[in-house]
Parts: C-alpha cells; sequence; structure tokens
C-alpha cells in the first residue's frame, strides 16, 4: 500500500462507458458450492506464499526480486490452468526511470462460460521498496494468487481476471496502464476486489478479529454487495466499512479513475499503529507484519464468497437511463438473461410492468424532476430483483444553439443547468459572477438536452473558467467535460484540464462528432474519487455551444513553467526546484489543509529546506506574472 503522496498518471480522453452505476445481486442465503470453495482455503498454503516472496527480499519495481515474484506468479497461475500474459511499463521513479521495466503485471484470465465478456478482477501489488513486504504485499498477492488456485478449478458464468501488479509502491504506475487500456477496449467490469495488506491486526484493544473494507464514494453498491456476501458467510469475523476514506494511494484508484468500481480490501484501518509498515520488521510473526494469519484467511474468504456470488449470479437490470423528449421521459435498460419481464418505478412508486427493455412516459409536466428505476423478474422461479441504477431528469424542452451561459450577463440561464452543490459567487480576484464547486465532492452539472441538426457545421464548446485556489491539483483525474447522446455512455471530451494557472482560461474543443444527433446532452463532472481531499475549486464564467469555433486569445497560448521539478521527491528536507525560468518568482509551501507553512518571494531556481517542517505531504506553489503551477511533495 503506497502510503506518500506523488504523481498519478494522467487518465486520456477514454469514450469507455465505465460501470459507476453498476448494481449487485441480493445474495440472502448459503450456496453450499460456494461454501465447499471457502473450505478448500488453505492457510498453510498463503503463509508458504507469503514466505517465499518475504523471503526474496526488497521488491522494489526494477529488481531482480520483482522479475523473480513475476516469473514466480506466472508459473503459478500457469499451472492452474489459466491464460497468463504480462503487461510491461515504463518506470516512473529511480533508478530505471523511463525504461520498461523487466517485470509486469502479471494477468491471469479465467473464461466464463455464459457472459465471458463480463469481467470481474482480483488484484494486489507485489513490489515493496523498502522490507521484506510481508505485509504489504505479499500478504495480498498471496490472497490473489489462492483465489485463482480454487476458483480455477470450477466454472463460472462470467470471466475472472487475477492481476498482482508492479509498481504500485512507485505512485499506481502498474495498475493505471492497465486500467487505462481497459477503459481503451470498453471492457465491462462489473468490480474491482483489490487486496493490500491483509495481516496485521493489533494485539490489544481491539477485540476479535474484523474486516475494515475502503471504498470511495462512488463505490458504494459494491461495498454494500461485499458486505452483504461477507457477513453471511462469515458472521464470526464481521466486515466493516472503513473509516480511512479512499484516496489516490492503493490499486483501487486506478480503476475509480476510469470509471469503474474497486474496493480496498486490507488492514488499512490500523496503518498509525502499524509498526511494520514500510520497515524492515514486515516479515511474518508475532512482532512483524504478518501477525494474524486467520485475519488474512477471512480476507481471502471474504472475497472469494463475494467473487464467486457475483460470478454466477443472477444481476439487476443494468445501465437503466432516463432521456427527456417532447412531452415524453423514455426510458431503456440492457436486457437481462433469465428476467421475463420488468417492473417499472416512477417517484419510487410502481408505475408500470412491461417485457420489453424501454418504457415510455407521457404523463410528465414540463420542468418537473422524476426518478425512475426497474426491478427485474426472474424467470421461472417470478423473484424480483434488487432495484437498478436510479436516474433522476426534469423533462424540459430541447434547447437550440448557438447557446450561451454567462453569469456576468444574465444569470437567468442557469434555469437550464441541473447541479447540486454548486454555487453563483462573485470576488475581486479576477472579478465579475461565476459559478463555482468545490474540489473534490463528487458533483455533476448537467445543461438541458439538444438536437444537433444535420446541416450544422463546425460546432463547438468553449468554457472559460478558473481555478482560485493556490493550491489546488486540477488534473484530468478531478475535472471532466462530458457529453451524451443516450445517457449510458458519457464521453470525455477533454483530458489532462489545467485551470490551475491563476488566470482565466478558455477551454475550446470541437463537437463535430455529435453533429445529426436527435439527442445530446453535456455535463461538467467533478472528482474521480469522491474522497474528500481538500484541493480546491473551478470556477465558470461563461459557456457557450456555437456554429463556428472560437479561437484562444494569443495573450493566453503562454506557457509557464512547463519544466516544473521538484527533486528528490519524497525527501528528508532539502529539495531542489527548477523552473527554468530566467527570472525571480514567488514561491509558497502548504500543507494539504490549505494552511501556508512557508513564502519566500524573488525565489530562483535551487535548493530549498522542508527539514524544519513536520513529516507529511505538503503542495508548493510557484507564482510568476499571475500564473502558477502547484506540485505535491513529501517530507519523509
Amino acid at each position: 500500500m503506497f502510503a506518500q503522496f506523488g504523481y498519478i498518471p494522467l487518465v486520456p480522453t477514454i469514450d469507455n462507458k465505465g460501470n459507476r452505476t453498476q448494481t449487485y445481486p441480493n445474495v440472502t442465503t448459503i450456496n453450499s458450492d460456494v461454501q465447499e470453495l471457502l473450505n478448500q482455503v488453505n492457510i498453510n498454503y498463503l503463509e508458504d506464499d507469503i514466505r517465499y516472496m518475504q523471503n526474496l527480499g526488497i521488491r522494489e519495481a526494477s529488481s531482480p526480486a520483482a522479475l523473480q515474484t513475476q516469473n514466480w506468479l506466472y508459473d503459478k497461475f500457469e499451472s492452474f490452468g489459466l491464460d497468463v500474459s504480462v503487461q510491461r511499463f515504463t518506470s516512473s521513479a529511480p533508478p530505471a526511470y523511463g525504461d520498461t521495466l523487466a517485470a509486469g503485471n502479471v494477468i491471469a484470465l479465467k473464461l466464463g462460460t455464459e457472459f465471458p465478456d463480463q469481467f470481474i478482477i482480483i488484484s494486489s501489488h507485489y513490489d515493496h521498496q523498502s522490507g521484506p513486504g510481508a505485509d504489504d504485499n505479499a500478504s495480498g498477492t498471496a490472497g490473489v494468487v489462492e483465489c485463482a488456485r480454487i476458483l480455477s478449478q470450477v466454472p463460472t458464468k462470467r470471466s475472472i481476471i487475477f492481476v498482482p501488479f508492479n509498481a504500485e509502491e512507485s505512485w499506481l504506475h502498474g495498475s493505471m496502464p492497465f486500467a487505462i487500456r481497459c477503459a481503451q477496449e470498453n471492457k465491462n467490469i462489473l468490480g474491482v476486489f483489490n487486496l493490500d495488506m491483509l495481516g496485521f491486526y493489533p494485539a490489544e484493544g481491539y477485540g476479535d478479529i474484523k474486516m475494515f473494507i475502503r471504498h470511495s464514494l462512488i463505490n458504494q453498491n459494491l461495498f454494500e454487495y461485499h458486505q452483504q456476501v461477507a457477513n453471511l458467510y462469515l458472521p464470526d469475523v464481521p466486515t466493516i466499512k472503513s473509516n480511512r476514506e479512499e484516496g489516490t494511494n492503493s490499486d483501487a484508484f486506478s480503476f475509480v479513475a476510469n470509471d469503474y468500481p474497486s474496493i480496498y480490501i486490507g488492514d488499512i484501518e490500523y496503518i498509525e499503529i502499524h509498526p511494520c509498515y514500510h520497515k524492515p520488521c514486515d516479515t511474518i510473526g508475532e512482532f512483524g507484519g504478518v501477525n494474524n494469519m486467520n485475519l488474512v484467511e477471512a480476507f481471502v474468504k471474504a472475497t472469494l464468497a463475494a467473487v464467486t456470488e457475483l460470478a454466477n449470479g443472477w444481476l439487476p437490470p443494468q445501465n437503466f437511463s432516463a432521456v427527456s423528449g417532447t412531452g415524453q421521459i423514455m426510458l431503456s435498460w440492457d436486457e437481462m438473461p433469465e428476467t421475463s419481464n420488468y417492473k417499472v418505478y416512477k417517484n419510487d412508486a410502481f408505475l408500470a410492468e412491461t417485457t420489453d427493455n424501454s418504457y415510455v412516459d407521457h404523463d410528465v409536466v414540463l420542468g418537473e424532476t422524476y426518478s425512475y428505476f426497474v426491478k427485474g423478474i426472474r424467470t421461472g422461479t417470478q423473484e424480483e430483483s434488487l432495484p437498478s441504477n436510479i436516474d433522476e431528469i426534469i423533462l424540459s424542452s430541447p434547447l437550440i444553439i448557438p447557446y450561451a451561459l454567462d453569469l456576468e450577463g444574465d444569470r437567468n440561464e442557469l434555469k437550464y443547468w441541473h447541479y447540486d452543490d454548486w454555487r453563483i459567487g462573485s470576488g475581486a480576484f479576477g472579478g465579475g459572477k461565476y459559478l463555482y464547486a468545490l474540489i473534490p465532492n463528487f458533483s455533476i452539472m448537467e445543461l438541458d438536452w439538444f438536437p444537433i441538426p444535420e446541416n450544422t457545421t463546425e460546432l463547438s464548446l468553449h468554457i472559460r473558467a478558473l481555478d482560485i485556489s493556490s493550491f489546488a491539483m486540477m488534473r484530468s483525474d478531478h475535472v471532466f467535460i462530458e457529453a451524451t447522446t443516450d445517457r449510458k455512455t458519457w464521453r470525455k471530451l477533454a483530458k489532462n484540464i489545467d485551470f490551475s494557472r491563476g488566470i482565466a482560461s478558455t477551454l475550446n474543443i470541437s463537437l463535430n462528432e455529435f453533429i445529426g444527433a436527435p439527442f445530446f446532452q453535456l455535463r461538467i463532472r467533478l472528482g474521480a474519487s469522491g474522497a474528500k481531499f481538500d484541493a480546491g475549486r473551478i470556477r465558470i464564467y461563461s459557456l457557450g455551444i456555437d456554429h463556428t469555433p472560437v479561437s484562444i486569445k494569443e495573450n493566453e497560448k503562454i506557457a509557464y513553467f512547463n519544466n516544473f521539478q521538484i527533486y528528490p521527491n519524497p525527501t528528508s528536507g532539502i529539495v531542489t526546484i527548477k523552473t527554468e525560468s530566467e527570472n525571480s518568482y514567488g514561491l509558497a509551501v502548504y500543507d494539504l489543509l490549505g494552511k501556508k507553512v512557508l513564502q519566500e518571494n524573488g525565489f530562483r531556481d535551487g535548493t530549498l529546506d522542508l527539514s524544519a517542517l513536520p513529516k507529511g505531504g505538503y503542495l508548493i506553489q510557484v507564482l510568476q506574472d499571475g500564473h502558477q503551477v502547484v506540485k505535491k511533495v513529501v517530507v519523509q
């Protein structure tokens, strides 16, 4: 588990549906076949595998020990009869920075018998930088191997991918390209169960062992499903939501950032009192990192039960959406196997029953908000499924292009937008009226819909925006501009969005691909993980959709601090600041709560002493002529 802050690879523009609305089976009774699989979990195998990886020494991502671990995993999975491959990638950290690592992600595939294009992932990371890494993360990797050993011998309706990643400790540099590739291929991933540190439990003061699961706000459905199954099969080792919020410091985040539900499974609840975290004593033993093999066994059994039930379960209707039309709201969802008919609900009340996977509601009023979901009825048993995802929509008349929202002028245009925690503001900094939202509250501002005529030419979107928070990290994993033609697949129109320069910036995007669409909708989405980071806010001055593209002003093309570097990072105190600026500039250091802890005016490229600061993460801002760049640094 990677505890330090650092660079996370940027998420590219990807047209994947993702599975943020994924819903899960309702598991209320123990399945004897699943219980038999749990009985096969062998605590001795788990301990032997942890000990083997522990004894290899430091498994730093570019080390011979990492390669040896990769080869051992490859052979293990192959011996189970799985289809095994290795995904390699370049290093993001010394000593092999920029080189393709010899050791990569080990990917083992078990193909589903009925729905091979639906995937469940059990993941871990096998690298470790500063010790034997028995708990972090030989324990999680041993869990993946044990799940693969057992599940490889039984058929499942859905496909399962077992993948221990390399380079998690180098800022998720293994899992991020894997998740990106899944998104690029539009893989239908129902859920990711990420095993990371399974073996430490405090000796005193915490009672009988229990399992804590960490998840982001957008993965609530997956957590509740896992908790339901785990507590059903392992009632004596309860599964509880972790008090620690999800963040960007585990492989689970790589999937969240690419619209896939994932949960962190491990002992991170006790990280502050873990005596061997990232230390040489992270070994198996009473006073080591893995001091409770019963906890390891329980985590593995809970994961095995949840994955098996999902791999063979009957799902509620998927990809449900409500689309506004002229005087009607059109509902649609995926046709579900083993489902004879569907019950449609409106504002939590039964509306209709249908054998189709669509329904049109004509009993609607312009300007009113409606909430819909659907349940499936199982063929033969007439069992009723859990609800699909809920979709809320306002019946609205179609807008016409050109469209303009200018908060300096008529704010009445906001009546066409639907938003939760966005607010109207004003201030001297930058001046004027603006619409703003805090990062990283998981929030969406959605515009009413357009039909786009086929004879439209050169359609474009332009947004004038400004990040007013001097310590914000406005990367594409925080801010997305998205569009849809069906309210199911939201295309990411912009990537690597940079509103962090301290001046108003105009973002221009072509919409030509949507010309001729009978339904088009635009939204701005903030917060990939849903974790409550104090990362600043973004504000919007104006937005427009025009027939002709809008050019960026010449004076807004100037790039400042393109080569801003901080090294070493992490640091023991002294860092080198490099911007390649010929002039002096302002420099400020903020803690992660936004409090300024250091400031230097007239700073020039050179060394900066941070040794007086407490250990932890900080944000370093460099500022010149109203332009700014912010980067994270860790003092350890």
